[in-house]
């Protein structure tokens, strides 16, 4: 005759064990994807205010002046991944050199 398993013999528990790892993973995969539209990646500009720990008013005065670059779909804002990057690069002040030397 086979065997009989139960919710209490260990490999059981192993197997439930691994299930709910795999699915924990699955997760952790899912909500730090963002899909890319015509190869690119946006950000909302609650996102991009987090990432560089502004304020989203700041954001709006940086778009209203022009400074960075966006695109508003049905009122939302979103921000491509390049764009920000060249803003950033173009914001970078390099340090200043030894005065003394």
């Amino acid at each position: 005759m086979g065997r009989y398993y139960s919710k209490h013999d260990d490999a059981i528990k192993t197997f439930f064990a691994q299930c709910k790892d795999c699915t924990d993973m699955a997760g952790r995969l899912i909500s730090g994807h963002r899909p890319t539209i015509m190869g690119k990646r946006f950000m909302t500009d609650a996102q991009l205010s987090d990432h560089l720990n502004i304020s989203r008013r700041t954001l709006q005065q940086y778009r209203d002046s022009g400074r960075i670059a966006f695109y508003r779909l049905d009122g939302k804002i979103l921000y491509d991944e390049d764009d920000v990057r060249d803003f950033l690069a173009l914001s970078y002040r390099p340090k200043f050199e030894d005065w003394g030397t």
